[in-house]
């Protein structure tokens, strides 16, 4: 729905930034990886973000680039992971590191990020790892439609989800579905393919 925020940063901590845009202060979460490309308070400032709306609130987080932000919605897609583990895990280790450890499944660098079990590195590892090789350790590729794999991905699962399919559920028929297709897919094949596999 809405894909970033420029404006002037008005306030910035290791967790938070409010960036200032025509009079209106944006409230971001973000991870400890965006923060450390922040410039100081006051400077113009541009950040991708992701916005999560729940019964109970609206959320939104805010990323350097386009390669945290598709790691954080791919965290989101594993079982019982939200946005704020999704957060904690990205700011406990870099990003290439996260996606190494995921791909040669060093489940003992996940388990080290503080807040992150031994359940829940497994989960990731299982559910990622395949998606993660299949991208070429997450490359970015074009597909037909003009997006990445992690938008194509991503797109499905809120379809699926919202037609009252379970979500874990409907992350592993989309996985079937993009092994077996590859990258030449759009998002209305997909999820077509999918909901045949159900």
């Amino acid at each position: 729905m809405y894909r970033y925020l420029e404006g002037n940063l008005a306030v910035k901590d290791a967790t938070q930034a409010v960036i200032d845009v025509g009079g209106v202060g944006y409230e971001l979460s973000i991870p400890l990886s965006t923060f450390h490309h922040l410039p100081a308070a006051g400077a113009k400032v541009k950040l991708l973000i992701h916005f999560v709306v729940r019964e109970d609130a609206q959320q939104l987080f805010g990323f350097f680039t386009e390669e945290e932000r598709d790691l954080f919605r791919l965290l989101m897609t594993v079982s019982g992971i939200g946005p704020k583990v999704s957060l904690t895990v990205l700011s406990g280790i870099g990003v290439q590191e996260l996606k190494e450890a995921i791909v040669n499944e060093r489940l003992e660098i996940l388990t080290s990020i503080s807040g992150v079990g031994r359940k829940t590195a497994e989960r990731i590892i299982v559910e990622l790892r395949e998606k993660m090789v299949l991208d070429e350790k997450f490359k970015k590729k074009k597909t037909q439609s003009g997006e990445t794999q992690p938008e194509i991905f991503e797109t499905g699962l809120a379809a699926l989800t919202q037609l009252g399919y379970k979500k874990h559920e409907a992350a592993d028929i989309i996985r079937k579905v993009l092994t077996k297709r590859g990258k030449d897919i759009t998002v209305e094949d997909l999820v077509r393919e999918s909901l045949k596999n159900f």
